[in-house]
């Protein structure tokens, strides 16, 4: 099964055409790169394939699915550029941020409750965020923030993640230790990793990128 299969997609807003005889397929278990300049319509096949944008025409399956008929997103974790992140205008704790993703299982209140909390803690803990569990989000480094985005991902034991440009702006350092992250679960869980970036050769000194796919003038190109 392809964790993702994007059949003769077009995509537009108005009478503007972003993304055009879009085909694309991608193995359960990979590790994806999709690159292209800005304004390309990279942040929008992200937008496409996570069902927030509905394409004019064309299939979009992901597991194995319909997007358009998936009602829970358990297996499709999500982790948005940073500046999503720093736009958070309240404060909420990594604990908190990362609890709040398991709204699904809060029951008909829609609260949290001490099996949630648990969870959260236990994933941040995991992931080496056992001393920012109570800090709030937007007091931390950009890396900091990264990886708690990726905690509030893994939560729900995603099989596919899905990343829009999450290592722009983040230091050298977080960025090679966020980049061995998502090689270890990509290797070690399985888990197929889609991600949009400028940083080719960073990530591919780390990682094994198993395709690479570029878009240009509105269409997915292989690399």
């Amino acid at each position: 099964m392809a964790a993702i299969d994007i059949k003769d997609m077009d995509f537009g807003y108005n009478e503007d055409l972003v993304l055009h005889d879009c085909n694309l397929k991608i193995k359960e278990g990979g590790f994806v790169l999709i690159l292209g300049g800005n304004g390309s319509g990279k942040s929008t096949l992200l937008k496409v394939m996570l069902g927030e944008l509905k394409p004019r025409r064309g299939e979009v399956n992901i597991l194995g699915k319909p997007i358009e008929t998936y009602t829970s997103y358990k297996e499709i974790g999500y982790v948005p550029q940073i500046n999503v992140v720093n736009s958070i205008a309240f404060p909420i704790t990594c604990l908190e941020l990362v609890t709040l993703n398991l709204y699904e299982d809060f029951g008909w209140l829609k609260i949290p409750n001490k099996k949630h909390y648990e969870k959260a803690k236990a994933v941040l803990r995991e992931m080496g965020m056992e001393k920012y569990i109570y800090r709030p989000v937007n007091e931390l480094s950009g890396g900091l923030q990264q990886r708690a985005m990726i905690c509030r991902a893994l939560i729900n034991n995603p099989k596919l993640l899905i990343l829009d440009e999450p290592t722009a702006g983040v230091d050298k350092d977080n960025k090679e230790h966020f980049i061995r992250t998502l090689r270890d679960l990509n290797q070690n869980r399985g888990i197929t990793v889609v991600m949009v970036t400028h940083e080719l050769k960073e990530i591919e000194s780390i990682a094994e990128v198993s395709e690479t796919y570029r878009i240009e003038d509105g269409v997915i190109k292989s690399c």
